[in-house]
């Protein structure tokens, strides 16, 4: 990446994003943090498929360099789990002593398994668990079979075995929560039984303190039920399909994910880059129904601030 690149995404870190307050009930949970907990998040790296991805990569590591960071979090779709690509899950696991692995969609690419990316990454299962200084993150697994709706392509859905082991985690969970996952738990492009996980999740809202995932590759916040989801923006493009393709970003998005138990608040740091070549708009992307808000098909990671309930 240029210097002149990296300079001004690291400027774009440095500002003060816009929060989300979580609930009150979550403060008693929250006692447990006992400093504000930060995370650097990248989404969509697409290793393997983006042209340029190593590159974007290196950015990503190069900024948080900069970050107090308590770990590393790439939402899925990160780099194919092989040899080939083993390079990409090594700058990542060399970057922080706290590397958080979600299981994306194209991982399964070219008759690659779980089993491949638990070699690759260093990581025991699909779901897990992890605790970071007093916060609980409950890493997902978006890409069971077994819906009853779906209509080909990949799987996107979470099957009974696995809401019970979530269930049974937010149950027994004394620290407030983070969901990452990488296929969507609400909103556009979300999992075949997004509504029968929604369910789930609110009735454990004041334990959780948002939930993440990536695979839309759109920039958007919305809340179900008293609970926040985000969409993380793809580090690369967005796919317009076509001729065109990938409308990729000149510059790569990522960001920083802040807990402050003091102030009761998610902070998500913004970062801003331009359409390389003509945007979807230019191409007549959103001439056709179905398509996401044409507000979260940006090429930037926008600050936000939304109320509590």
């Amino acid at each position: 990446m240029k210097t002149q690149n990296r300079r001004n995404t690291l400027k774009t870190l440095g500002s003060i994003a816009a929060t989300t307050v979580f609930p009150s009930p979550s403060l008693a949970v929250a006692s447990s943090v006992r400093k504000p907990i930060r995370f650097g998040v990248i989404a969509d790296l697409h290793g393997g498929l983006a042209v340029d991805a190593m590159s974007r990569l290196e950015a990503f590591v190069g900024a948080m360099q900069h970050e107090d960071c308590d770990g590393l979090i790439q939402m899925g779709d990160f780099a194919y789990p092989n040899d080939r690509h083993q390079s990409f899950a090594d700058k990542f696991h060399q970057a922080h002593t706290q590397t958080i692995y979600v299981i994306g969609n194209h991982e399964f690419d070219h008759g690659l398994t779980r089993k491949d990316c638990c070699r690759a990454w260093g990581i025991d299962a699909s779901y897990y668990r992890r605790d970071v200084g007093g916060l609980r993150l409950l890493i997902l697994d978006g890409n069971e079979k077994g819906s009853p709706t779906h209509r080909g392509g990949y799987p996107s859905f979470i099957g009974r075995k696995q809401q019970q082991w979530l269930e049974r985690e937010l149950d027994e969970a004394t620290s407030p929560v983070l969901i990452l996952s990488h296929q969507p738990l609400a909103g556009t492009s979300a999992i075949d039984n997004a509504a029968e996980l929604q369910k789930l999740l609110s009735a454990y809202r004041s334990k959780i303190v948002a939930c993440l995932n990536g695979h839309s590759h759109v920039d958007l916040l919305l809340q179900v039920a008293g609970v926040h989801y985000l969409h993380i923006n793809s580090a690369s493009y967005y796919w317009v399909g076509g001729r065109t393709r990938m409308a990729y970003y000149t510059t790569p998005l990522f960001t920083t994910v802040t807990v402050d138990p003091e102030s009761a608040t998610v902070s998500v740091a913004p970062c801003a880059s331009d359409w390389k070549g003509k945007s979807p708009r230019e191409i007549g992307y959103f001439d056709s129904t179905g398509r996401p808000p044409e507000s979260a098909v940006t090429p930037q990671i926008r600050r936000r601030e939304i109320a509590a309930n």
